[in-house]
């Protein structure tokens, strides 16, 4: 009797994994699918990307020789066809030396556009930090000192490793624009700063030395209070001694 309940429970745990199966079944099949079919893809991208990266390498090694050889023309094509088609990384470093040859040539205006495009490319920090102030170099002749200041900015407020240069470069506009009092503001910092070089402490202090010999000399405040009046009482002197002379006239 025991084993004919046995087997009725044995056949109706069947049933109910049949049952389970029919339910379920297409669900599981599709998941596993789908668990293979991302992990073939992702080697598959895996496998696209790294051929794609040794295409990249390739090309970009080609375009250096070329610039090393001085085909620079050769070298600008290359470069640009990379900096359009690559992965970013390459497509980066292949506008930063196009950039390059740019300023190389005299042609800032086209280096600084290069060089922001890079900023917008590139995923490395660093590097787009690198590209930013190359963009302020290539632009100092035609920037102000406030448009300089606001391009860089960025790096000097963000403790960027382009800080100190980056200040170094806005008080050489400052300088160059005869805005004494920033420009000494921020020799000051580079030539007190601890992470400055001595190369950049020895223009710091060059510099300072220009601006303490062009800049006009600052007059302290109670002398200039004492001008003030001296000035008003000669200013006023001419009227009272004609007022005076005018009540004599009357008198008499």
């Amino acid at each position: 009797m025991v084993d004919v309940f046995d087997e009725v429970e044995e056949e109706l745990r069947k049933e109910r994994y049949m049952q389970m199966l029919r339910s379920w079944g297409p669900w599981v099949l599709g998941a596993a699918v789908a668990v293979i079919a991302g992990v073939a893809g992702y080697q598959g991208w895996r496998a696209w990307q790294d051929n794609e990266s040794a295409q990249a390498s390739t090309r970009f090694a080609e375009a250096r020789t070329l610039h090393e050889a001085g085909q620079t023309e050769e070298a600008i094509s290359a470069y640009a066809l990379l900096a359009s088609e690559g992965p970013r990384g390459y497509a980066t470093l292949a506008l930063l030396h196009q950039a390059a040859l740019a300023s190389e040539a005299g042609n800032n205006e086209e280096a600084a556009r290069l060089y922001d495009e890079a900023v917008q490319r590139s995923p490395v920090a660093l590097v787009r930090d690198l590209a930013r102030y190359q963009s302020a170099v290539a632009g100092f002749d035609t920037l102000s000192s406030d448009d300089l200041a606001l391009r860089l900015d960025p790096l000097v407020s963000g403790g960027s490793g382009f800080a100190l240069l980056s200040r170094e470069l806005i008080g050489a506009a400052a300088l160059r624009d005869q805005r004494w009092a920033e420009a000494r503001r921020h020799y000051e910092f580079v030539q007190l700063s601890i992470d400055a070089s001595e190369a950049m402490r020895t223009r710091a202090r060059d510099a300072l030395a220009v601006i303490a010999r062009e800049a006009p000399e600052e007059v302290p405040a109670e002398d200039s209070a004492d001008e003030q009046v001296d000035a008003a009482g000669a200013a006023a002197t001419p009227d009272t001694a004609e007022a005076a002379t005018e009540e004599e006239d009357t008198v008499e």
